[in-house]
């Protein structure tokens, strides 16, 4: 189930959440929503699954024109970031509530509902827990409980609002990696909300980088991460060093470093700002041709990550420097 959105707008009040958004997902595709607090990617997923009305646009699935429809007509599975689960009731009976609610006509029988929960809770890995409550799981397996929920109704679409954002750091990791190989075994057409970089390049088949209600970008991981489209792409995704200095006919001085910029040969003293990523860069005891050469000021290590502060000699710099298993030569 492919699903288009078409100039998406929204406001509330004076303030805009979407600017004429337009996106495509692919059918079986995993696509992430990135970006800031405020960028409007909840809003846009809410838009998807018919949860939030829009004031201009469309939203197509599978062709087909699906603005009008609500969210049950739409078939989506939705998982919120808090789990949403009801305390009353089981694991099971959580996971079956979607299908036992439906109109008569259309509902499975009891067999037929005990069978396809069972069946979930062997997907999701929760095969023994069907009886306890929502207050003896912890949050990972909470979340897993919401999944199969989405699925039990058999979703054209599974809808996922930051899954991990309410879960600790290992748990989170583990999640995500639990996620992508479900994602390949069922080819479900999922998009997700998240603000962790991370995240998004781990789990998804392509990203959507919002920014201020607009688009910044689509892409691969790879796409995004490699070949940023704009600058504030390039300093949302991932670790990078900035220099600041001025583009003049073609040579550009970004603090104490010196660098050909061929296309801007036209260019007459424009300020210019230099964006590196921490695997570019060594600290060498020797110097070389495209060098500079700084003082140590800090270094902090945390694990395999190493932070250096670095002063400039000559002009007094200073240059903060991510490098991630920092190697000084």
């Amino acid at each position: 189930m492919s699903i288009e959105v078409k100039n998406i707008t929204k406001s509330f009040g004076k303030f805009v959440a979407l600017n004429n958004v337009s996106l495509e997902v692919q059918t079986g595709e995993l696509v992430a929503l990135l970006g800031p607090s405020g960028s409007g990617k909840t809003t846009l997923l809410r838009i998807i699954a018919g949860l939030e009305s829009l004031d201009e646009g469309e939203v197509l699935f599978h062709g087909e024109d699906a603005t009008q429809q609500s969210a049950r007509q739409r078939r989506v599975g939705f998982v919120f970031q808090h789990y949403a689960l009801f305390r009353h009731l089981s694991v099971l009976e959580n996971i079956a509530f979607g299908l036992r609610v439906r109109p008569r006509q259309t509902r499975p029988s009891k067999e037929e509902i005990s069978e396809k929960v069972h069946e979930l809770l062997k997907l999701v890995q929760l095969e023994g827990l069907a009886k306890r409550y929502p207050s003896q799981l912890s949050g990972g397996q909470r979340q897993r409980v919401a999944l199969a929920r989405a699925l039990a109704v058999e979703p054209k679409v599974l809808l996922l609002d930051e899954p991990f954002g309410a879960l600790d750091a290992r748990v989170r990791q583990e999640l995500r990696r639990w996620l992508r190989r479900l994602h390949d075994e069922l080819h479900i057409t999922s998009v997700f909300v998240t603000h962790d970089q991370e995240e998004a390049l781990e789990v998804s088949d392509r990203i959507v980088v919002m920014n201020k209600g607009r688009v910044e970008q689509i892409g691969t991981p790879e796409e995004v991460y490699e070949h940023p489209a704009n600058p504030f792409v390039y300093n949302f995704l991932g670790s990078v060093n900035l220099f600041h200095g001025r583009v003049h006919e073609g040579q550009a001085s970004l603090g104490p470093l010196a660098v050909n910029s061929p296309e801007h040969a036209q260019t007459q003293n424009a300020l210019a700002i230099g964006y590196v990523r921490p695997h570019d860069l060594d600290i060498q005891r020797v110097e070389n041709g495209s060098s500079f050469e700084s003082v140590v000021q800090h270094i902090h290590a945390v694990g395999p990550v190493v932070r250096v502060i670095l002063c400039s000699i000559k002009q007094h710099h200073l240059l903060t420097l991510l490098l991630i298993g920092l190697n000084i030569l």
